[in-house]
């Protein structure tokens, strides 16, 4: 009993907790946090095949596409080839000379008109022709691109299936240490169906409102919080209580968050429905239009969660920064967060190259 009580009080207690006493993580906490990871990676694993398996639905859809497309092309090929021929033997040029030839002005009208038509429906013709050529190199480009997917989502899929089967092997022979391996079983087992009724949801449910509120960050953006460097140049600076409330002032859920602004990092911390999150990440200068947030940690209750799930938040929820929203001709040259302050440094580019370097 007093092991079981033990065990349950590694699962309830978060490993930062630990991590910041400095104590070693017991067997039963990792064997814990491996099943956790190989679960997550069984889940992202069902995710990536139901993904090729709709890819492989695309590209033989567009292969029965293309052979349409193919005799398209050879219908309209020939009448495109009797439209250059009439031009490239003279036939279009001789109507020219009946037109010239008209005995009254009554005739040459109904011999323009009908050049015209004759002209407007050759132009047509070849101009069909073209555009369909462009559809069908479009759609052989289109299935380059999905075959190029679907060898990417195939190695992908290898990948992290070789990781899983790896963390599943340490696992088991974890658990052979184990006096009693029942005990740790049933936790095992409660983790992940607490993930995936409670875990998860609250997971999509707080990064799908921290997405909708990171576009309106720019509203932070006063003369106040801005210091002009020079004409073009400002920096953006933007105080860690500032964000934090504006965040709960957008929605409840962030008065349970903490926002905290250091060694160029975004950290998060928060609870929600009884649960602890935890978030760590960083913004990448893409562009002077895009700052894109990267996630390099991401906790439930003190399990890491592995960087299949970390890349599937990141491509669900963007949390990205758009100097755009700000101004038209804002740009970003740099970020920085240290010191619970978040600076963003920032040029003025105006119309005709003025405030450009």
């Amino acid at each position: 009993m007093r092991k079981f009580l033990l065990i349950l009080f590694l699962l309830v207690c978060p490993l930062t907790v630990f991590a910041e006493e400095e104590k070693p993580v017991s067997l039963e906490q990792l064997i814990l946090q491996q099943h956790f990871t190989q679960k997550e990676l069984e889940r992202t694993l069902t995710l990536i095949k139901a993904e090729e398996t709709r890819t492989q639905g695309d590209i033989a859809q567009l292969e029965l596409d293309l052979k349409r497309q193919k005799l398209v092309i050879e219908a309209m090929h020939r009448h495109a080839g009797e439209v250059a021929r009439a031009y490239y033997t003279g036939e279009r040029a001789n109507l020219l000379t009946l037109l010239l030839n008209a005995e009254n002005f009554n005739e040459f009208l109904l011999m323009f008109d009908f050049i015209q038509i004759l002209y407007e429906r050759d132009m047509d013709r070849l101009e069909s022709y073209q555009a369909e050529r462009t559809k069908l190199f479009s759609m052989q480009q289109d299935e380059h691109n999905r075959l190029a997917q679907l060898k990417d989502l195939r190695k992908k899929y290898e990948t992290q299936l070789a990781e899983m089967l790896a963390v599943q092997a340490e696992k088991e022979k974890n658990v052979q240490k184990l006096d009693d391996p029942t005990a740790v079983e049933a936790l095992m087992d409660n983790l992940i169906v607490d993930w995936q009724k409670r875990g998860l949801p609250a997971f999509q449910t707080f990064f799908g409102l921290l997405a909708d509120v990171m576009v309106q960050v720019p509203e932070l953006a006063t003369p106040d919080r801005i210091q002009s460097d020079g004409l073009f140049s400002h920096t953006l600076t933007i105080k860690q209580d500032e964000f934090n409330q504006f965040l709960m002032n957008k929605d409840e859920l962030f008065k349970q968050s903490h926002f905290s602004f250091d060694d160029n990092k975004l950290i998060v911390d928060g609870t929600y429905d009884h649960m602890q999150l935890r978030l760590v990440g960083g913004y990448e200068l893409v562009s002077p239009v895009q700052l894109k947030f990267h996630i390099s940690e991401l906790y439930f209750d003190g399990f890491a969660l592995p960087a299949s799930t970390v890349e599937e938040m990141e491509k669900m929820y963007d949390l990205g920064f758009y100097p755009g929203l700000i101004s038209p001709n804002i740009q970003v040259e740099g970020i920085t967060m240290l010191n619970e302050e978040l600076k963003l440094r920032l040029r003025l580019n105006l119309p005709f190259g003025f405030g450009k370097k």
